[in-house]
């Protein structure tokens, strides 16, 4: 059957209408296993990686990378994959490995990005998937931890372009409920 112009005009107007509405994200289950969990925390700290957002960036790479360094593990307590799936990295009944002299107080969670290529300055590359997975992990950190836990940037403690934006800025919450 050939549709006429206007059955087709019409068609067209549904379809860009129902691809415009969008539906809110549904909140994943808790992707943090339980687990005891310091109770010195007070803050999450967001870090990058310093690498280009490439799934060979993943959490056995980070792992292994700060072994190397003779730590006990990798430094970050959650670790977000370059597509935003949500790793655990070190135990949260540890002492991160990620911000000097705040370690004892913070949560560490980095995401894979922060360069574009590395024959340029770093940039942001948090994507909207990444952002969404660090919103997941903050709600259920402060359930976990019955605190309402500041979320800060690397560059909050140190003077560097990690994480490649100000945390501060966005509410966390509120991003879930788009």
């Amino acid at each position: 059957m050939i549709k006429s112009s206007d059955t087709l005009k019409r068609s067209s107007r549904r379809s860009q209408k129902k691809a415009t509405t969008q539906t809110k994200k549904p909140i994943p289950a808790n992707p943090i296993p339980d687990q005891k969990i310091r109770n010195t925390f007070d803050k999450i700290i967001i870090h990058h990686t310093a690498t280009t957002r490439e799934p060979q960036y993943d959490v056995e790479w980070c792992r292994l990378l700060h072994k190397k360094k003779d730590w006990r593990d990798i430094g970050y307590h959650i670790y977000i994959e370059y597509d935003g799936t949500i790793q655990m990295g070190r135990p949260l009944d540890w002492v991160g490995a990620h911000t000097l002299h705040h370690n004892k107080f913070g949560i560490g969670i980095a995401y894979v990005g922060g360069y574009e290529d590395y024959d340029s300055d770093p940039v942001c590359t948090l994507t909207e998937e990444q952002k969404y997975s660090i919103a997941v992990c903050v709600k259920y950190l402060r359930e976990m931890t019955g605190k309402d836990l500041k979320v800060l940037g690397h560059n909050d403690f140190k003077n560097t372009f990690c994480p490649g934006f100000d945390p501060k800025t966005i509410d966390w919450e509120k991003l879930l409920d788009e």
